[in-house]
């Protein structure tokens, strides 16, 4: 184990933030939030030469509550699980997210029990009640990303009622503005960036600086989620394009993305695994989406001497419902010609297969580090 400390890091390369090696909501080790603009003075970072494998879940678009005309609805969000509890939502994906080392999900939408709050002037606000952090407990979900849309449909102070929920229930976060870093027991730790919408300017000059941080701090690993796209295009467009080129050029390991509310596929840039679209999760925002499969996908980072050595990326065909017809907010995994369905989704979308699929192990992509 060796300390590393950065004398010549400036006073604003780091915010001590709101959760400074915290404990996580359910696995082991533990995570911090910060911005790329204040630091402690002194911050010294322990460093573990690790040898192993992580394993990260990824989930898509996960709305807790929905608009407040269909929330309370019989078959709406927020009835369904006054009826089944908050373990309910995740229940059928637990056999992925309670037996990894971390989970991450997209949290499209505010949680807040403000009754003050003044919608954003948009065709869909999304918004369910502070005590859904639960849920994402319950799911085995450590980290979400508000990197999106819907996560400011209230505002600057929807927006921080939802941090604020999240950090009173220990689930950890970051978004456009913040990082976040995991930290293992044995001391490895993996950077986390968010970016929504597309890498221009101003947002692209932050997005460096925020990667360049959790390289000098000694992250292993750092992954950016993104949450761009066209809804219900098939091929990744323009945007999704220009933030994996810019990230990648940013020195991050693996790209993650959501948005259009589809499955989309993936491909190796670079050296550098790229998912477009994971589709929707557990998603609260519409009581019968309009395509019912999406993606969950598990990321083995193997690592050699604290240096990443490659990724396995499994992919899991998920339904978001366990109903036809409707949308009971309960996704399952598939299997079968259902997953043959979307994984052949996935190769007409960027053309290139995504394996053999085994059940109980999804279907396999290895990437060397390049």
């Amino acid at each position: 184990m060796k300390m590393l400390r950065k004398p010549g890091m400036p006073a604003a390369v780091l915010l001590a933030a709101a959760l400074l090696f915290s404990g996580s909501a359910r696995a082991s080790g533990s995570w911090m939030t910060f911005t790329a603009d204040s630091v402690p003075e002194e911050q010294a970072w322990v460093v573990q030469e690790y040898s192993g494998t992580v394993r990260i879940t990824f989930l898509g678009d996960c709305t807790l509550g929905g608009e407040e005309e269909a929330r309370s609805l019989y078959r709406g969000f927020d009835r369904t699980i006054e009826r089944n509890g908050y373990a309910y939502p995740f229940r059928n994906l637990t056999a992925l997210t309670a037996s990894d080392d971390l989970t991450v999900a997209n949290l499209e939408g505010v949680l807040s029990d403000r009754t003050d709050l003044k919608k954003v002037d948009k065709t869909y606000n999304f918004m369910g009640t502070a005590a859904y952090t639960e849920i994402l407990k319950e799911g085995s979900v450590e980290c979400v990303t508000l990197a999106n849309n819907h996560s400011r449909d209230y505002g600057p102070a929807g927006y921080m009622d939802t941090v604020q929920a999240l950090e009173n229930a220990g689930v950890a976060w970051f978004g456009t503005d913040s990082m976040a870093v995991w930290r293992s027991d044995e001391g490895l730790m993996i950077g986390f960036l968010g970016v929504a919408g597309s890498l221009s300017g101003d947002r692209y000059r932050e997005h460096q600086k925020q990667a360049e941080v959790l390289r000098s701090i000694g992250c292993a690993a750092v992954i950016t989620v993104m949450h761009a796209g066209q809804e219900y295009v098939t091929e990744p467009g323009d945007y999704q394009h220009q933030i994996v080129r810019r990230t990648i050029a940013s020195g991050v390991d693996l790209v993650i993305g959501h948005h259009p509310h589809i499955v989309q596929g993936y491909e190796i840039r670079d050296g550098v695994p790229v998912v477009y679209s994971l589709g929707n999760c557990v998603f609260g925002g519409n009581t019968n989406p309009r395509d019912h499969d999406a993606l969950a996908v598990q990321a083995d980072l193997a690592f050699e001497d604290g240096g990443l050595a490659g990724i396995t990326l499994h992919f899991y065909p998920v339904s978001v419902s366990g109903e036809e017809g409707f949308n009971d907010y309960s996704p399952v995994l598939l299997a079968g010609e259902d997953a043959a369905r979307v994984l052949l989704k996935m190769e007409k979308s960027t053309g290139n297969p995504p394996g053999a699929f085994r059940e109980g192990q999804g279907a396999a992509v290895t990437v060397p580090a390049p």
